[in-house]
Order: structure tokens, then C-alpha cells, then sequence
């Protein structure tokens, strides 16, 4: 794994700090080293799907989900992920990334993440994740009642209505190859 220490780094961190809600915004603080980096001399897009997995981590953790997910072997997938890069992330940079999942729907959850440095937002990502466990995928409302969570999702965001309608396209086009 090329992210061993900043692993290890996001496990005793996430022990130290407070549990979450599944819906609150964990925040990640992160550097760019010279192993991030592409011939551009800028992180790599590669980097930034690793990273995203650790914030990922970083939020099962604190919410519980974790320790759910080995009690019952679950395995956390992501089923589609999109990303925008809006500026470069240069090396030796500081900076946060940001995971909250924003609502769930009868299969999945869907998760903003945001690369921030200086106020300003770098990259942004949406993910749609689920828990595969011996008998298929977890339903998220099963999900978030293990760990505590009494009320139902949030609304779909207007916004990402049409990201919802693409995966359904994609869904469909691989159903027919």
C-alpha cells in the first residue's frame, strides 16, 4: 500500500478525536509530498482517489461504521465516482480534505468530498458508496440504525439530481454490454 503511514496516520488520529454523526463533515489535513506528484509537478489525479479512500476511512471510523462493517463483513465499494479538478494541488502544499455524505437512497450512499487549501476549493468529488456484505449489498437505512442514527436521510440536493440520472444511464449501458 502506498499510503501505509497515512493510514496509520488516520487511525490513531480518528481514535483521538470525537465521534461523528454519519452526516457531519469530517476534515483531513494532508501535505503533498514529491511521491504525489506527476510529471507536471503537481499531485497526480491518482492521488487524489487515494486520499479520497482514507477520508472515507476517517469518517467510517468516527461514525461507528467501522466496527459494524467487521461485525458483520461488510466491505465498503464505491459503485461511481466523478471528480472536478478546479486548481492544482503543488508540492509541499497544505491541505484539508473534507468527506460528508450528503443522502442516501435505498442502495447507496452519496458523499461530497472536497480538497480545500487557503479557503478556496481545489478538487471536488462525488462518490456513491455501499456496504457489500455475505448477503449483498446493505441497505443504508439498516446501516445507519447500528450506529445510532434515529432519522431518515436528508433530501437529494437539487443539484445532483442530474448526477443520479447519469449513473442511472451508466447503469443501463453496462446492463446491455
Amino acid at each position: 500500500m502506498n499510503l501505509l503511514f497515512r493510514l496509520i496516520r488516520i487511525l490513531i488520529l480518528a481514535r483521538l478525536r470525537p465521534s461523528l454523526n454519519p452526516l457531519a463533515l469530517s476534515s483531513v489535513a494532508f501535505r503533498t509530498w514529491p511521491t504525489d506528484l506527476d510529471i507536471n509537478i503537481h499531485m497526480t489525479n491518482s492521488r487524489y482517489f487515494a486520499l479520497m479512500d482514507l477520508g472515507r476511512t476517517e469518517l467510517m471510523l468516527r461514525t461507528g461504521i467501522v466496527r459494524q462493517a467487521f461485525k458483520h463483513k461488510w466491505q465498503p465499494v464505491i459503485t461511481i465516482s466523478t471528480m472536478r479538478f478546479k486548481r492544482s494541488i503543488k508540492p509541499f502544499q497544505r491541505f484539508t480534505l473534507e468527506t460528508q455524505a450528503l443522502f442516501w437512497d435505498e442502495k447507496g450512499f452519496y458523499v461530497e468530498q472536497r480538497f480545500v487549501a487557503d479557503g478556496k476549493t481545489l478538487a471536488l468529488a462525488l462518490v456513491k458508496a455501499v456496504f457489500v456484505g455475505p448477503h449483498g449489498v446493505v441497505r443504508p437505512d439498516h446501516v445507519c440504525a447500528l450506529v445510532g442514527m434515529k432519522t431518515g436521510s436528508p433530501d437529494m440536493p437539487d443539484w445532483l439530481a442530474g448526477w443520479t440520472d447519469i449513473e442511472s444511464a451508466i447503469e443501463a449501458r453496462l446492463a446491455a454490454i
